[in-house]
């Protein structure tokens, strides 16, 4: 499996639905948005070979929401003609990163992108503290120079 290309394969489904990737993975509950993340979650569960888990990681849900979400778009398809079109949409769109989502050859890639993802989460965390920590001089009215160059000069 290739995260890459389903990144691509998600970035190109928020275009074709006029949505970007920031408010679809948002905890906006509107019907609409619901909607488009039931059938992102059904197809990236019924196409590829990500867990639940993986799914809900990558969509900023638990794994639950996700399995919630596909048996819906399961049911909703025969009831609502805008859902059905929806997933037709998307079945094109899919067909056209198919071979390129299932390519084995970078399967490490999912492992590789979570550790990136959990390295800069850690330095944000350190950015963070650095910052209060500046703060807290600034307003004590340290006039020690010498600490607060310290934490100016801490990687950003």
């Amino acid at each position: 499996m290739n995260i890459y290309y389903v990144n691509k394969f998600i970035d190109e489904f928020c275009e074709q639905n006029y949505i970007s990737k920031k408010v679809l993975f948002s905890k906006d509950r509107s019907r609409v948005l619901v909607d488009k993340r039931m059938v992102l979650a059904f197809f990236l569960r019924h196409r590829t070979d990500l867990t639940w888990t993986e799914i809900g990681k990558i969509m900023n849900r638990h794994h639950a929401s996700m399995i919630h979400y596909v048996s819906n778009v399961e049911e909703l398809m025969t009831v609502y003609p805008h859902i059905k079109r929806m997933v037709e949409k998307t079945n094109t769109l899919f067909l056209e990163y198919q071979s390129l989502i299932n390519n084995k050859n970078n399967s490490n890639m999912y492992t590789d992108l979570l550790a990136e993802n959990q390295k800069l989460k850690d330095r944000i965390e350190r950015n963070h503290n650095l910052i209060i920590e500046l703060i807290k001089l600034e307003k004590n009215g340290t006039k020690n120079k010498k600490q607060k160059n310290q934490y100016r000069r801490t990687e950003v």
